[in-house]
């Protein structure tokens, strides 16, 4: 199996309270640094009237030559159908998520009325699994051995992607652009990879934060007791170095009702600064519940636990709390948010959701990758489009403000983040719209 190397991921702090930015490296120094085109992919946002679509970075003749001779395995693809399988918690606790869901079928809905991708339409068979990896095995074999899709997209979870990982490798089914945070999935070979930046990067970034900005205070760290949990917590660590103490840590099961007794007991071992990697029902009670009991430490969250649901559930609980993003605010002026947020108030979609606007950006993605592999569309093509073609640096969503680069040696398509603080108030969140990430060093790989 092939070790992928990541590159120096470029971390960016700008909260409220807290506006110096910093870089924090994950990576190999000798990688080679590309040059990004200033260029933002061509979006228009549907009204009633037209539809959303991405423009692709053409691949040069060389390539496009390259990728029409490519032969592979075309299961699940017609002359005019691409048929692709993803599964998502649409009941459960994790049912918040589901908001990725809608958008992105909204997204490929929109690209049918187009033409579809090369001339052929997606057909997105979405399953619910409910956040159980048990449920993801039966509707990942159902999408596998019965609907014969051609690959997997945007599958939601780390418990879930975990467990179907030996499925998708026995079946040789592409799981491409994972909903998982995961650091493993950069080091599963060609049938695997993730989209948003990892967890272990996540709680780097949270960790160097308090660090600079909660000096002397102690802290705990609550997580889900699984990978995503675990990663984000030695994340954290890293970054905390030994200038916080760490008095608790606690753990929960990713399907318990709630985690308020171990909120409860991290409080009482004197934390002042918690860190949180659940997702945003638990969240949302463990923040009521102790603000019930009188409590008001200083709340950091993973952007895992984090969603519209999440401020009304916790009834005004979640003023102050901090979270890592690498998105925008459904309410910040930049004319692509306000672009998306009428397209998704045009589709029924909650436009204050950041998981409408995840949901988006994913689907944008794939239409690049599936654009630039051509009408000779195979799993082998596509493998090759995705690591050689697609994602050197001359794309990106208008919902990022990096290029996705992704590369033989590279699975990590997404490496920026920043720290935001939610304003009970304004009903947002609150960064240093001041500093751009742009005005740091490009991202090393």
């Amino acid at each position: 199996m092939t070790r992928y190397r990541t590159r120096a991921a470029l971390l960016v702090v700008a909260a409220a309270a807290f506006a110096g930015l910093f870089a924090a490296g994950c990576g190999d120094d000798d990688d080679t640094t590309p040059t990004p085109v200033p260029t933002t992919a061509s979006t228009t946002a549907a009204t009633s009237a037209t539809t959303a679509t991405t423009a692709a970075a053409s691949p040069t003749p060389d390539a496009a030559s390259k990728l029409a001779t490519i032969k592979g395995d075309t299961t699940g693809v017609t002359d005019t159908e691409i048929k692709i399988g993803g599964y998502i918690a649409k009941t459960g606790p994790a049912a918040v998520y589901f908001a990725v869901g809608k958008a992105t079928s909204a997204y490929f809905d929109d690209l049918n009325k187009n033409g579809g991708v090369n001339g052929r339409k997606i057909n997105f068979i979405l399953e619910d699994d409910g956040y159980n990896p048990t449920n993801t095995k039966n509707v990942v074999k159902k999408l596998i051995e019965q609907d014969r899709v051609f690959m997997l997209f945007n599958g939601l979870g780390t418990p879930g992607g975990m467990a179907v990982l030996p499925d998708v490798k026995a079946s040789a089914t592409p799981s491409y652009f994972l909903g998982s945070g995961d650091a493993r999935w950069a080091d599963q070979g060609n049938l695997v990879i993730g989209l948003q930046p990892d967890y272990l990067t996540e709680g780097t970034v949270l960790g160097k934060f308090a660090a600079q900005k909660f000096k002397g205070k102690k802290v705990a760290i609550v997580y889900q007791n699984d990978d995503f949990g675990k990663q984000g917590r030695d994340g954290v660590k890293k970054g905390l170095g030994t200038d916080l103490q760490v008095v608790d840590e606690e753990t929960y099961e990713a399907n318990a009702p709630d985690w308020n007794a171990q909120a409860t007991k991290a409080v009482s071992q004197g934390a002042e600064v918690v860190f949180v990697f659940s997702t945003p029902t638990q969240f949302a009670s463990a923040l009521k519940n102790t603000k019930a009991q009188g409590k008001s430490p200083v709340w950091i969250s993973s952007f895992v636990g984090i969603a519209a649901a999440s401020a009304k559930l916790a009834e005004g609980a979640l003023d102050g709390v901090y979270t890592s993003a690498y998105i925008k605010d459904p309410s910040d002026p930049d004319p692509a948010i306000q672009k998306w947020s009428q397209w998704a108030k045009d589709k029924g979609l909650d436009a204050n959701d950041f998981y409408t606007y995840y949901g988006i950006m994913a689907g944008q993605t794939l239409e690049q990758l599936l654009k630039v592999t051509g009408k000779n569309l195979n799993r082998a093509s596509m493998e090759y489009a995705l690591e050689k073609v697609a994602f050197q640096g001359q794309w990106k969503s208008d919902l990022l403000l990096r290029p996705t680069i992704v590369t033989p040696t590279d699975h990590k398509p997404i490496e920026y983040m920043w720290v935001q603080q939610w304003s009970e108030s304004q009903k947002k969140w609150i960064y240093d719209v001041s500093k751009d990430i742009t005005d740091l060093e490009t991202t090393k790989r």
